[in-house]
């Protein structure tokens, strides 16, 4: 791949899991329309189901894919067991999803990058940047959380302006901005 130029091959690596997941969506409802053209109702709920899976998991892959970001920031990401640890050289630290109060997003200039993830909890914020090493498993943790969903995220991730999201916040109504 030497004639690519790496922001291509980036672009590649990024999307290769949805464009496989795809191949197999588009199998399944092969699959799925060869039992209804043969009549065949049991191989056709089958394939649906099948289908179905696959295409909910395309879904995940495919917003993983769009709110992705290379991974050259300072710092690693490690969640474990709904546990989220940033091991940085000066500002790292851990917090329990089951304990987080706030979740914002920050696009203001910084010296990690230009997106940062702030994590409110109990014992004060952390301060992840988008860009760290293994930061990509952090947009499946926050899906997670009540009421918040990929496209609340990726609506924050995508904005051009310059600002702090509350993109969650644990409350009786758990109120997204």
């Amino acid at each position: 791949m030497a004639f690519l130029r790496p922001e291509a091959i980036h672009t590649l690596r990024r999307w290769r899991e949805p464009a496989l997941i795809a191949v197999l969506f588009a199998l399944s409802i092969w699959l799925l329309w060869k039992a209804i053209v043969q009549s065949s109702w049991i191989s056709g709920i089958i394939g649906l189901a099948i289908a179905a899976v696959i295409g909910s998991i395309l879904y995940v892959s495919y917003m993983r894919a769009r709110i992705s970001v290379d991974a050259d920031g300072p710092g690693i990401v490690e969640v474990r067991e709904r546990e989220i640890t940033y091991f940085a050289p000066e500002k790292g630290g851990t917090v329990e999803l089951d304990t987080l109060l706030r979740l914002q997003l920050s696009t203001l200039p910084s010296a990690s990058g230009d997106r940062n993830w702030i994590l409110w909890g109990p014992e004060g914020s952390l301060v992840i940047p988008a860009s760290a090493d293994g930061a990509e498993q952090l947009v499946e943790t926050f899906a997670a959380l009540p009421n918040l969903g990929y496209e609340k995220i990726l609506r924050a991730m995508r904005a051009e302006t310059q600002e702090i999201f509350t993109i969650w916040q644990r409350g009786p109504q758990n109120t997204i901005t």
